[in-house]
């Protein structure tokens, strides 16, 4: 039995019996005060001398008042096995509040009810250690809830066994479980964390199969800042994390890391903003021909202007778009404003718009493409949709519909960033592509490596035997673009030939003259 639930049965017998023998007693004292009336007191013989008779035997009276005083006995004695059953009862309803049904630990609520009463204790050092099962989620898609129910025991009794009974170790979520250490250093805390981890990783039996089960600790200390057990819980789910991110075994918490999580939910929170507001805007980079050196189209990017912090960068608000699931609706909001912005530049400069590999796994992807042409009045012959290699292994089957469906249509198709994916001749041939734009890391030591002009040689002799188009991203310097040029790349964007720029600028760049529309 806990501390807490001692504490409560004492008080519980201590209030309810003092109000019901208080009650019983009443009954009990008004019985012995009828039957003394009665009998002692004179009540029988005043009733005799009316009626002129003298009693020979007890009468009905009489044994009134001794049923009084026989009922007020039995009434003490129900009342006090009412008593203790109701204590057990409650008891138990409480034992039942304070345990995880599954692993019969103590669950959150026992956990900070223990952990606030040391909290309280004069020069308390206090650390919580809280350990995360990896890839639970995982676990459960595969064996269900009473799979994970079988690896949930075997790992509770595994850790539970390892751990000092004068700590506080609970489940207080799914995959959670928190440790209480009093008194514990640096060092100490580090130890147990790994012993813990390492206990983890035995592998754990469901059905027939042996599973290994990862795991991570935060943790927290106490005397930091942090007063309350919400506060540590909070702090060591911090530090979990952030070892869960960087792939470590425990990590301790740290300020700078509450800092950053705060201004991860503000940005989460303008970020929810733009998109709403429609501040998330596409700007639009110069691909040139290398031969001629004339704009041949843009690539639309996304550019998201921060009323306090400036432009932020695609690399942190669209992974963050993604994370959230609204990567469809920022890319609908770009692709259709970058659509109409194309309709009223010259015919013969093209679009190029990158999607997302989630994108291509819809199967309405291609019809909801066209349907933007259409209502933007931006002729298909001019779009050129970039595809990542990512999105040919995401669903090969749903990327090859998609394709074939637009290019039917008049849409070119593109793949992007070629080389640091995971593409193969197959898909070359397989998806007959229009054009193949080679990764900048490639293009980076043209003209003064080796290895880099091997590359672009041998890309170069294959893609003209697809006949596609090539194209070089990245390029800063004339060397790289006469490089380039002279391995037989047909276009080129990079600095070398301007950076992204807004709609406006656009269109006052294509509304010059034609020499203006000569890049040098």
């Amino acid at each position: 039995m806990s501390k807490l639930s001692k504490r409560f049965s004492a008080f519980d017998l201590s209030a309810t019996a003092a109000r019901e023998i208080t009650d019983a007693l009443v009954i009990f004292s008004m019985s012995i005060i009828s039957y003394v009336a009665i009998t002692d007191w004179g009540g029988l013989s005043i009733l005799h001398r009316v009626l002129g008779t003298r009693p020979e035997k007890p009468s009905f009276l009489y044994f009134c008042g001794i049923a009084l005083v026989v009922f007020s006995i039995r009434r003490i004695m129900d009342q006090r096995y009412e008593r203790i059953r109701r204590v057990a009862a409650e008891h138990h309803a409480l034992v039942l509040s304070m345990r995880d049904p599954l692993t019969q630990l103590p669950n959150r609520r026992q956990f900070e009810i223990e952990v606030s009463t040391a909290l309280k204790r004069p020069n308390s050092r206090m650390t919580i250690l809280l350990l995360g099962l990896g890839q639970f989620k995982k676990l459960h898609d595969v064996y269900g809830h009473l799979g994970c129910d079988v690896a949930l025991l075997q790992v509770a009794a595994r850790l539970q066994d390892r751990i000092d009974s004068g700590n506080v170790f609970a489940r207080i979520s799914d995959d959670e479980f928190a440790l209480s250490l009093a008194h514990a250093d640096p060092d100490i805390a580090s130890k147990i964390a790994c012993s813990l981890v390492e206990n983890v990783k035995e592998s754990v039996q469901i059905g027939i199969e042996q599973l290994s089960i990862g795991a991570n600790v935060g943790i927290a200390q106490a005397g930091r800042g942090q007063v309350s057990v919400d506060e540590l819980l909070r702090c060591a789910h911090v530090a979990l994390s952030r070892a869960r991110k960087t792939q470590i075994e425990y990590c301790f918490f740290d300020p700078k890391m509450d800092a950053h999580v705060r201004e991860r939910s503000l940005l989460e929170k303008d970020f929810r903003a733009a998109i709403g507001g429609h501040d998330i805007k596409p700007y639009y980079q110069p691909i040139v021909d290398l031969k001629s050196r004339r704009i041949v189209g843009f690539e639309s990017l996304a550019r998201w202007r921060h009323p306090l912090s400036g432009f932020i960068s695609p690399v942190t608000f669209i992974p963050l778009a993604e994370e959230l699931g609204l990567m469809d609706l920022l890319s609908g909001q770009l692709f259709r404003d970058a659509c109409l912005d194309a309709a009223t530049w010259p015919d013969d400069v093209s679009l190029s718009f990158n999607f997302s590999p989630s994108q291509l796994s819809d199967r309405s992807f291609a019809d909801a493409v066209l349907a933007v042409l259409s209502n933007t009045g931006l002729p298909a012959c001019r779009l050129e949709v970039e595809i990542t290699e990512s999105a040919l292994v995401t669903d090969l089957d749903a990327t090859r519909h998609a394709i074939q469906t637009l290019r039917n249509s008049g849409v070119r198709i593109v793949i992007d960033d070629f080389g640091t994916g995971y593409s193969s001749l197959y898909h070359l041939y397989e998806l007959r592509f229009d054009k193949l734009k080679i990764d900048q890391h490639f293009i980076q030591d043209l003209g003064i490596g080796a290895q880099s002009d091997v590359f672009m040689r041998a890309i170069i002799g294959l893609s003209g035997g697809l006949d596609l188009c090539v194209a070089a991203e990245g390029v800063e310097t004339q060397g790289q673009a006469m490089a380039a040029f002279g391995h037989g790349a047909h276009q080129a964007q990079g600095f070398l030939f301007g950076r992204a720029v807004s709609a406006s600028a656009v269109l006052q760049l294509l509304s010059a003259s034609e020499p203006a529309r000569l890049v040098a």
